[in-house]
Parts: structure tokens; sequence; C-alpha cells
């Protein structure tokens, strides 16, 4: 496979993997969101409430403030495969942390602070703490716009791997699907000040612009994914 056809078949791919995600994650996973320093979870249609799971993959959705409505997928991201179990707090991070914890946190300020260049130049200087009113607006943000679900992968060591190939597979079908671009104006990352995240349109800058090498490799990606996404 010529390097062109390849390319074009992992962008076709990666929007069929996007589908698959959402529909798995909505219509099985429990979604939590955060309001008055509280989490709310709501559980699938028909589905019998259960535990929050312990170890896998977290997907970030923008939902409407006013209805509560998902939208499309916004970041992917998991916690170490060293801290086991560690899935929910790694979430919970991102609402209640600081920039230098997370950064969904800081990209989020960044885009905030994108017409103030004094306050985001000091907001980009590492394990240096953000301004708490800058703090306090990005959490306001993520409690308003960002609900969260889950893939839960009990298996530690393939996380990475699956994080890789889903926030890849998101990145690309949100730049080349019509209907995902159209979602995306009004979004705040299209201010961010890291060009990966404004130009993909995902709060992810890691994995974004990978891409299989050939096609055993979009073979394994294809695999994978299938595999925990059933």
């Amino acid at each position: 496979m010529k390097k062109e056809e390849l390319l074009q078949k992992f962008a076709e791919t990666s929007v069929e993997m996007y589908r698959k995600l959402y529909v798995k994650v909505t219509g099985t996973s429990p979604i939590v969101t955060f309001s008055q320093g509280k989490a709310h979870i709501a559980f699938p249609e028909g589905a019998e409430p259960n535990a929050l799971p312990l170890n896998g993959i977290y997907v970030m959705f923008d939902k409407d403030p006013q209805t509560g409505k998902l939208g499309r997928i916004v970041r992917i991201g998991t916690h170490e495969p060293t801290n086991p179990n560690g899935l929910i707090s790694r979430v919970f991070s991102h609402f209640s942390g600081s920039k230098n914890r997370s950064i969904l946190r800081k990209h989020v300020g960044s885009s905030l602070l994108r017409s103030k260049p004094k306050a985001l130049e000091s907001w980009r200087v590492k394990n240096v703490p953000g301004d708490s009113a800058t703090e306090k607006k990005v959490t306001q943000y993520l409690i308003d716009h960002i609900a969260v679900g889950f893939v839960p992968i009990d298996k530690l060591d393939v996380l990475s791997e699956v994080e890789k190939y889903l926030i890849s597979a998101v990145a690309l079908a949100t730049v080349s699907d019509a209907e995902l671009v159209a979602q995306r104006e009004g979004w705040l990352g299209n201010d961010c000040d890291d060009p990966t995240v404004a130009e993909y349109g995902i709060w992810n800058d890691d994995h974004v612009k990978w891409h299989p090498k050939d096609e055993t490799e979009l073979k394994k990606f294809v695999r994978t994914l299938d595999k925990y996404l059933a």
C-alpha cells in the first residue's frame, strides 16, 4: 500500500473508530459531570448503576452548559500504569487541581488568557503556581463544558497504547469529518496558544499526529481498538 493510500485509509478508519468510541461510551458508560464541588453520575438508560471503573481510558465530551447535551469528544486520557486504580483520581485532578498537575487545565487557561499577553506569559511558566483567579475560571469552564465517560480496561500494560491510538483517531476524525469540523465553531480551544490543540480541535497535544508507518501497523491499530470498543 502506497503512503498516500495508507494515510487515506487511516483517516477513514479514524472516523469509524471515533464513531465506535462515541457509541460505546454514551451507550454503556456512566457519565460524570461536576457542579458545586460535587460529582454527578448519570447511568445509561436501562443500565444498572454500578461503580465507576478503576482502570482504563477517560473520554471527555464538550457539553452544552445550558442543556447538558453531549457534543463531540474533546479529550482522551488515562492514568499512569504505575498507579493502578488511579483512573477516577486522575479525572478529578483536572477539575480540582492546578495547571502544573493538568495539561488540560494549562491549555484551557492559555485559551482564556489569549487576549492578555502578560498574564498568558506568566501562566505558561512551568512549575510556578497559576494565579487563583484564572484557576477558578478554568475550573468553572470545565464544570460548564465538560462531561466524562469511560472505557474500562483492567490490563494496565496496554493503557498507553490504547490511549495513543484513541487520541490519534479522535484528532484525525475531528479534522477529517465535515460534521465534526462544523461542531468546532465557537470552541474555546480554537484560541489556544498551543498550535496542535488549535489545529486538531481537541485538548490533547501528545500522540495527535501519530499515524501507522505501514499496513501491518494499521491492522494492529484496528485490531486493538476493535477489541476495546466492541
